[in-house]
Formats: C-alpha cells, structure tokens, sequence
C-alpha cells in the first residue's frame, strides 16, 4: 500500500475490512489489496496486483515483485554495446564495466561528501566513501549486456520517505548529475582539441575517477557507445527523470584521453597517429602551423582513439589542407608530448597523406 501511494494511486475504498481499493490513472486501472495474509484468497489477489503492475509500469512480472519485496532501493542500469552476439561480452570488457562501476560510486561518493575536490581524487578516501560500494549489489538484467546495480536507500522502517534524504539517494542524484557535466565537458573538448573543460566542471563532480570508471563502459579499446538508467526507489520520492544518459563512443573516447592525461606531468614518447584532419589554425601563410588529428594514436604498441595537436612547416601544412578538405587520412610518426592539457605530436619528418 505503501507502494502504491507513492506512485500515483489512489485509495479508493475498502471492502468490508478485508481488503483495500487503489485506482490509477484516466483509465481506471484496480486493484484490490488484502489487508492480511490469513484470507484464502491472499495468494490469488497478490498475484493479480503484481500483474496490474507490471502492466501499468511496462515490467516484467518477475521485476515487479522483486520491486515489492524491496521498496527502498535505487537501482541503475548499465546497458553497455559490446562487439559480440546478443546478451553476450568478452570477458575482459566485462572484467572493465563492473570494475567502472565500483569506480562510479567512489567518484560520486566522493563529490556527493568533498565538493569541489578537484579533478584528482587523493588515493586515501573516508570511510564514508570507502564503504559506499560495498551496498550495492550488481548483477545483469533484460538487454543486450546490461548490469543492474541495487543501493538501499539506509534502514527501513514505516516512515513514508523517510529514506528520502539519505546519504545514498544524494550520492545518485549527485552521479546523474555528474554524468551531463562530463559528457557536456567531453564534447567541448573534442572541439577545442585540448581537455581543460574536464577541468572547468569539477564543481559539478567530474574527476579523474568519474572518467576512468565511465570509459571502462567502452570495452577495452575505451570507443563503444553505452547508457546508464536511474530507476528510483517507489517509495522513495525523487525528482529528478529516469531517461536513459548516453555516451557515444567519440565522448567515451575523450573521457578515456581526460583520465589518461590530464593534470598529470609532461611526458615525450615515441608515438604514431593514422586519421583525419580536424581542425587547422595558421597565422600567415609562410609560417608554421597547427593542426589537430583525430585518430588511431600508437604508443609502445598500445593504439587508443585519440587526438593530437601537430606542428607542420608550411609545405606539410599545405599538405594537410588539401587532405582535410578532400575527407583523406593521414600518418605521423614523431614525438608525442603529454602536456597534461592536450597531447602534442612533433613529426620527426614523416608526414603522409594516404
């Protein structure tokens, strides 16, 4: 009945003190609730509510009950699309997402207790955060590969809402939230080809860790699209929606390029980049110039979908626009910098256009 009064029915009688009335909606949906399990009928009537319900959230029957049986329970979704047949996914990608998503809740714990901490979490955490993921209990649900996750929300007890404040509610509110500011941050930096609007936004709960767990969603090659889904507790008001936040793979790999690389020390590699040109930006003609490549990038033979800023002598760069503008990949081998904002490439004289 509890239930039932927090999503949307309403009582509409009893009969004879056996049983209440609850109705739903312009369309008239009943159902009839006994008050006690000592009717012959208790049985029968539960199984016809449970079914009522599933009909009129669009779950199955066997999702709905296990909803009844625990009301106070934020549950998300993680509906990750794997490069295998359906309901299927290699091991190591599944190893990555259900790590990420012990990663996920550290990072919003984190922000929902420290906020504004910065863009780098400190190794040692409080218990508090610590602790947090230890609640929920993972498993996989109805989908192409999708993880569920449960949290309770705190102890139970017969208060209506009284969980509503708790600190696990805050924590997924707070993660909903985070996961607009990184995936608004991922798209901006893709543009400004340079990864300080990850920065810009660790007010909002992005971090370093927030990234790292959100690119594991990716597979192991960190460039498959996913979406995470908040299925709020029933009897637990919350207002935020329950659509489904979607990642697409070129955001997925921007998160993956953010926690691999930002704020940590310049660092010069060996390293090679096969993709597209971008963007462009030359003050004069005769000067050198700058272009951003997006692409495959190779480093001690690890490839990861990246993009990097390249310093090109006029010739080359002339080169490049003629390939930007006729859609044409290129290849460049040289130096690559870690600046901690962005990745720098300095050709060592190779530059093709393929």
């Amino acid at each position: 009945m509890r239930y039932l009064n927090s999503t949307g029915w309403r009582r509409a009688g009893d009969l004879n003190g056996r049983a209440t009335v609850w109705e739903f909606g312009r369309r008239n949906f009943e159902v009839i609730v006994p008050v006690s399990d000592r009717f012959r009928d208790f049985p029968q009537r539960m199984y016809e509510v449970i079914r009522m319900l599933a009909e009129v959230e669009e779950r199955p029957e066997s999702e709905m009950l296990h909803r009844l049986a625990a009301p106070a329970t934020d549950r998300q979704y993680f509906r990750l699309f794997p490069d295998a047949p359906p309901g299927l996914i290699p091991a190591a990608d599944a190893a990555e997402a259900f790590q990420g998503v012990r990663e996920l809740f550290i990072a919003a714990a984190y922000a929902e207790y420290y906020p504004g901490a910065g863009f780098i979490l400190p190794n040692s955490k409080p218990k508090v955060v610590r602790e947090f993921p230890e609640k929920a209990l993972l498993g996989t649900a109805q989908g192409s590969f999708v993880i569920s996750a449960e949290v309770p929300l705190g102890p139970s007890d017969d208060t209506l809402f009284s969980t509503a404040d708790a600190f696990e509610r805050r924590v997924l509110l707070r993660l909903r939230r985070a996961l607009f500011s990184v995936r608004a941050a991922a798209e901006e930096a893709s543009e400004r080809a340079e990864l300080t609007p990850f920065e810009e936004r660790t007010d909002a709960g992005v971090s370093r860790t927030l990234c790292q767990a959100l690119a594991r969603f990716g597979g192991s090659d960190r460039n498959r699209p996913f979406e995470i889904q908040f299925d709020w507790a029933g009897t637990v008001a919350a207002k935020a929606p329950t659509a489904p936040v979607r990642f697409e793979g070129e955001q997925v790999s921007m998160l993956a390029h953010a926690a691999e690389d930002l704020g940590r020390k310049p660092r010069t590699e060996p390293a090679q980049i096969r993709g597209r040109v971008r963007a462009m930006d030359r003050a004069r003609p005769d000067e050198q110039g700058w272009v951003v490549v997006r692409g495959v990038l190779t480093v001690r033979d690890v490839s990861r979908n990246r993009q990097v800023w390249v310093p090109l002598d006029p010739d080359d760069y002339d080169r490049a626009l003629r390939a930007h503008g006729q859609g044409l990949e290129v290849r460049v081998s040289g130096s690559l910098t870690r600046t901690g904002r962005r990745a720098e490439l300095k050709p060592d004289g190779y530059f093709r256009v393929l």
